[in-house]
């Protein structure tokens, strides 16, 4: 009978377990006169609504579901200004109870919740030592602008001591609750404690730099989703990438790689990070950094490790990679032959100069027809040093006429001017060329070395390159 009974309960116990919420959150908001709210939730760099929720009485409401919740950093939306208080959802504790404030949301207190408990407890900590922290800081100012070096050196000690204490609670905070999500993002707000470096202040300056680059992603575990689910993965990302290393496509490149790399064992990470980085870099407005998506194309989606992605949209991520590719900064340009007015052919290599540039326009462009002054006045001031080559877009026997109108009335004569009607050389796809005006410069080897600017900024680029170049012709002689 006693056995008989026991498997009964089980049996009604896990049945319970079955049929509980995965989720079931009470929100009570005392002041709050709406009869709806929203919930949304953070994802990557972004806000998203995962729920919009009707009261059940003034001030009440509910967030409940059988499906599985991510665990992460979510938001309490209210109307009708958006205002907002956040909270988690972890692992184990998804059942619990908020109560706040419309008029304050900073009075808010949590029931059966774990981790938002400790989390407040880290937030209500940092909240006490922060006037401390001010205070010192006004300070310290304070004599400086007096220049008592005996009183301030006194008072940056406290500071330490004070960035010590926070620190030490920190690393307290992160064992005590170890693996939990609080203990997670504590973690990630942890400063990188430096060595004690030698030499002179330059040199130290310089082995600090470097060695906060190499441990700058210590306290994050890239294998844990749940920060995926917060926005502090990606604001530390974004600050890595666009401004503690050097903007240069190839280390932009490398740097990648070496973080898609330590997402490897979170696929979801991983995905998002590969669709994420792919999109930045190919709207990107810096001047070549068009290098740095066609190096994630052919490293990852052309080596199939983007299966998400449909045929025609790899076919299309493929064909921009593979065009792009041989009008990078640093390659060859493609020689090419077009035509003069007269029907003589021409290379666009048959120029001796120390640089070269192609025009690429349209006479119907307007773009092109403001562009059209500062370029002929570009021409003007360095022409014994630039090849000026404008070539014509017009494509068909019919319109080539319209190419030496827009020739004769813009003042191009005395620039070296091509077309193509017949389109034998395709210089559109060759040069990548999708709107007009569109740019090349060359050096003397015919390398590209600038691209897709505006031509009111001809002048003072072409001045920075040539005092580089000298720069470097300089050092080689050395």
């Amino acid at each position: 009978m006693k056995i008989w009974t026991s498997l009964l309960l089980s049996i009604l116990f896990a049945f319970n377990l079955q049929a509980q919420a995965d989720y079931d959150v009470k929100i009570n908001i005392k002041n709050y006169d709406y009869d709806t709210l929203y919930i949304g939730y953070k994802f990557g760099d972004k806000q998203y609504i995962k729920d919009t929720l009707t009261a059940i009485s003034k001030g009440k409401f509910e967030l409940t579901g059988t499906d599985t919740i991510k665990d992460g950093m979510y938001l309490v939306v209210l109307k009708p200004k958006r205002d907002y208080m956040e909270f988690l959802i972890d692992k184990g504790d998804h059942h619990f109870s908020i109560s706040t404030d419309a008029k304050d949301l900073s009075k808010v207190k949590f029931k059966h919740s774990s981790a938002n408990k400790h989390f407040q407890e880290y937030a209500d900590f940092l909240k006490s030592m922060r006037p401390k922290a001010e205070k010192l800081r006004k300070q310290i100012q304070v004599q400086d602008s007096l220049k008592n070096t005996k009183k301030k050196e006194e008072l940056t000690k406290q500071y330490e001591n004070l960035d010590n204490e926070v620190a030490e609670y920190q690393q307290n905070f992160i064992k005590k609750y170890a693996g939990t999500l609080p203990a997670v993002i504590v973690k990630s707000y942890s400063e990188i404690k430096f060595p004690d470096f030698k030499g002179t202040d330059k040199e130290i300056q310089e082995q600090k730099y470097y060695y906060y680059r190499r441990h700058f992603f210590d306290n994050i575990d890239f294998s844990d989703e749940r920060l995926l689910y917060t926005n502090l993965l990606d604001k530390k990302i974004t600050y890595y990438i666009d401004k503690l290393i050097p903007q240069h496509p190839d280390t932009i490149s490398l740097e990648l790689d070496g973080l898609l790399k330590k997402m490897e064992s979170n696929d979801e990470m991983h995905k998002y990070y590969l669709i994420s980085f792919l999109n930045k870099y190919a709207g990107s407005k810096i001047v070549g950094f068009d290098a740095v998506y066609v190096h994630l194309v052919k490293e990852y989606y052309a080596k199939g490790q983007a299966p998400w992605v449909d045929e025609d949209q790899m076919a299309k991520i493929l064909r921009d990679a593979y065009l792009l590719e041989p009008v990078l900064i640093g390659k060859k340009a493609p020689n090419m032959t077009l035509y003069q007015k007269d029907g003589s052919a021409r290379s666009i290599y048959d120029v001796d100069k120390p640089y070269t540039l192609l025009f690429f326009w349209s006479p119907e462009c307007g773009h092109c027809k403001k562009a059209a002054p500062y370029l002929v006045d570009f021409f003007k001031k360095y022409k014994d040093k630039v090849a000026v080559i404008t070539i014509c877009n017009e494509i068909g026997g019919d319109k080539a006429p319209k190419c030496w109108e827009f020739v004769k009335d813009h003042e191009f004569d005395d620039m070296i001017n091509l077309a193509d009607p017949k389109y034998s050389s395709h210089f559109k796809t060759v040069y990548n060329v999708k709107s007009t005006p569109t740019i090349y410069i060359l050096n003397k080897d015919k390398e590209i070395i600038m691209k897709r600017i505006p031509a009111k900024e001809l002048p003072d680029v072409m001045k920075q390159l040539i005092e580089r170049d000298q720069k470097l012709e300089k050092e080689k002689k050395k």
